[in-house]
């Protein structure tokens, strides 16, 4: 059994999104995958059992036959810290190598996923490092390019830490803009500090689009219509608050977007919805007139009603495009796609001692 550990400079790096392709290609490939999470932080509750939300996630498309608590066998939650902080011995350890070698029988690849930095877990006694070490794992260090300078830090960091066990290192997120200066500075430079760059990701659309229904979630509004498109998912945002003539050059340019526009500007909601718009926001708490109701009733557009006020509506939703999960069909799709063409399999398989 071989086994691939996925690690992170920063958070909301990429972890899920690599683990979830590399899986998908193994399993194409023919490879029997396990999947596993040594402390989870997003509790869940399923059946009486306490796993992690990503943990649910990635064994359901991976396909992961095994019991969630030998998946994931440590979830911090309020009562673990009372506990970790009172000085009970919590066997974390022991509990975590026995889960993994658990959900490593009958299978050829394990794919484990990190919470980040090789510290993590330090309190528990048991780091991500500790296990990495034990389980004989390689790692995959992936980060995202928003702050060049700390990736590399933590690249360099992981390379003397790890030594051969690294087997090294994706770029994501990268801004096309940068795409070239990624291939020709960076890439050399790591290479030249014994870092093999396993892929470059660049920002994508669809990966980085909100599904409707976790912007109603996370702006605690209410949708007003239209419920059963609540997942199509949005790639942009835009702000209406011109007037209708320059409302409507301005949305023609963009497809697949939300319009956040005051309640009252009934206006500016109907030119939306002459156009591209998969839903419209309407905030400060303010409902729409009969007729937008109606209308976006007709061509199958939701509204949203939110109360924040317009300004920091845009603000929330303009930052979370970095945050969305991938917990969508189009999106499992689109990430197998991206991790198959961007990710460097021959020098995986060959570091790894696998045939394809």
């Amino acid at each position: 059994m071989k086994s691939i550990f996925i690690a992170s400079v920063s958070p909301f790096s990429g972890k899920n999104l690599i683990c979830l392709g590399l899986g998908l290609k193994f399993k194409k490939d023919g490879y029997k995958v396990g999947y596993f999470k040594p402390v989870g932080f997003s509790p869940a509750l399923v059946e009486g059992v306490l796993t992690d939300e990503d943990a649910i996630f990635l064994s359901k498309s991976l396909q992961v036959d095994e019991p969630l608590q030998s998946i994931c066998p440590v979830v911090i939650t309020d009562d673990l810290i009372r506990r970790l902080m009172n000085g009970e011995e919590l066997n974390i350890r022991q509990k975590t190598m026995t889960a993994f070698h658990h959900a490593s029988q009958g299978k050829d690849i394990m794919i484990a996923r990190g919470l980040g930095r090789l510290s993590g877990g330090t309190c528990l006694r048991f780091s991500e490092l500790d296990f990495i070490i034990e389980s004989g794992s390689k790692v995959i260090f992936t980060d995202k390019f928003q702050s060049y300078i700390d990736m590399l830090d933590g690249f360099l960091y992981a390379s003397k830490m790890l030594g051969g066990q690294l087997l090294g290192v994706v770029c994501n997120l990268v801004p096309p803009a940068k795409m070239d200066y990624v291939r020709e500075i960076l890439v050399p430079f790591l290479k030249g500090n014994g870092i093999t760059t396993l892929g470059i990701i660049q920002k994508d659309p669809i990966l980085g689009a909100v599904p409707i229904r976790e912007i109603v979630d996370i702006l605690h509004g209410k949708i007003l219509c239209c419920e059963d498109k609540a997942d199509e998912l949005i790639e942009h945002f835009m702000i209406g608050a011109m007037n209708v003539e320059s409302a409507l050059r301005y949305f023609r340019k963009v497809s697949n977007k939300a319009v956040i526009t005051g309640g009252d500007r009934s206006d500016i909601q109907l030119a939306a919805l002459e156009t591209s718009t998969k839903c419209l926001i309407l905030t400060g708490e303010m409902y729409p007139d009969a007729s937008i109701l109606v209308r976006a009733q007709e061509i199958g557009v939701p509204i949203l009603v939110v109360r924040a006020d317009t300004a920091n509506t845009l603000e929330v939703c303009e930052n979370l495009p970095g945050f969305v999960s991938l917990h969508s069909g189009s999106k499992i799709q689109r990430a197998a796609e991206v991790v198959a063409r961007e990710i460097d399999f021959k020098t995986i398989y060959a570091q790894m001692g696998l045939s394809k």
